[in-house]
């Protein structure tokens, strides 16, 4: 997804595309719902309506950095989040998080340094930057927003259906991301018929990674899900070498190792 919102991102600006991925899940919410018959019932509403407006934001923010500072540092800095998510797990779900997730935690986000640090362009921080970090912090609120949906409850309100959430996170979204595509914050940029296809592939793919990841944050913490995600900063990287014409040095083969290792401990530990 990363991959091909650069692909197009000196054509069209990252906000538009932020909302372009959003709309890409309205009519997929419309078939599931109409064709295949899923059950979209809310219940925790506070939960599901914190999910699309600080989702929203962080894609809004996290395509905005990717167009001004590329999708290697945007993507290394956004997946941050499992920091954030850690924490606000904590306080907020009051889930601690296992002495071993957190080690995995730090191998994953040295092996994140070791790969922005490698590359022929180091990082400088800026202003945009800055809004990188912001998306991170947005999406770590986000998840666990998520992970409040999806676990189970005693005596409260039942967890929220995979479609309920991610139905919410569309619309939600969507609302959230249309003001920066319209005047006075934004303007509407008409993408060619190859843009067009990206941008529509680019949504089917959130659309899956987003249904995937609702799932899998039933059975597991928001910081374990942030730790395997980490491995998306490593995806990035490959994606530059093939596609792009990106340098690989050995610090940065180095980092993509231990990155790997640090999923790979957290899965364990968490079985």
């Amino acid at each position: 997804m990363a991959s091909l919102a650069r692909q197009v991102s000196p054509a069209i600006p990252g906000p538009q595309i932020a909302f372009l991925r959003f709309a890409t899940g309205v009519p997929v919410t419309l078939v599931a719902l109409l064709v295949a018959r899923v059950e979209i019932r809310p219940r925790r509403w506070g939960w599901l309506a914190a999910r699309g407006v600080f989702g929203g934001l962080a894609v809004l923010l996290y395509f905005t950095s990717i167009e001004k500072i590329g999708v290697g540092v945007a993507t290394l800095i956004n997946y941050t989040a499992p920091v954030w998510s850690l924490v606000f797990s904590w306080i907020l779900l009051h889930e601690r998080p296992k002495s071993r997730v957190a080690w995995a935690l730090l191998a994953t986000m040295t092996g994140v340094a070791l790969v922005a640090t490698g590359r022929e362009q180091a990082i400088r921080m800026g202003g945009w930057e800055l809004v990188a970090i912001a998306s991170a912090a947005v999406s770590g609120l986000a998840v666990t927003s998520v992970r409040a949906t999806r676990r189970p409850s005693g005596d409260g309100p039942p967890s929220e259906g995979n479609w309920t959430v991610f139905a919410s996170f569309t619309m939600v979204g969507s609302l959230v991301t249309l003001p920066a595509i319209m005047p006075p914050l934004g303007g509407w940029v008409a993408p060619s018929g190859l843009q067009w296809l990206l941008l529509a592939m680019c949504g089917l793919f959130s659309v899956a990674a987003q249904l995937l990841m609702t799932s899998a944050l039933r059975e597991i913490t928001a910081t374990g899900i942030g730790v395997v995600q980490q491995v998306t900063v490593v995806l990035a990287l490959l994606s530059g070498l093939l596609f792009f014409r990106e340098t690989l040095t050995l610090r940065a083969a180095l980092g993509c190792v231990i990155t790997v290792g640090g999923v790979v401990s957290m899965v364990l530990s968490d079985r």
